[in-house]
């Protein structure tokens, strides 16, 4: 009967061992699905963080990019009338040059008085 009994006990101890040993895995498990669990999280918060002064940066680049943009055309703009007044100075000029033509060829103009 001891022998049976020694039996059971080994058998006991081994199925003890096992299952200590299954439960030792099993919360091995958990623990590390809670450790990578913390992990993505405060990966996810980091890469949320970075996100979020990207887009304050790209605020700052749009307001940044807005204000060249209306130098930009304010330039275009005075450019363009700056061409208009040319243009119309350019008109002014010619009209006075055709006037002061027509006046020379219809006067009569005196030869110079120091011709030998």
């Amino acid at each position: 009967m001891i022998a049976q009994e020694f039996e059971t006990a080994i058998y006991a101890a081994i199925a003890g061992v096992a299952v200590g040993g299954v439960i030792k895995l099993f919360n091995k498990f958990i623990e590390s699905d809670k450790t990578e669990l913390a992990t993505h999280l405060a990966l996810r918060k980091e890469l949320r963080e970075e996100l979020d002064t990207v887009k304050v940066e790209l605020h700052q680049l749009q307001l940044e990019l807005d204000g060249w943009k209306h130098k930009y055309f304010e330039q275009v703009q005075s450019t363009n009338e700056l061409k208009l007044e040319v243009l119309s100075l350019s008109e002014q000029l010619n009209e006075h040059k055709k006037t002061m033509e027509w006046q020379v060829k219809n006067s009569e103009v005196d030869p110079p008085l120091d011709i030998p």
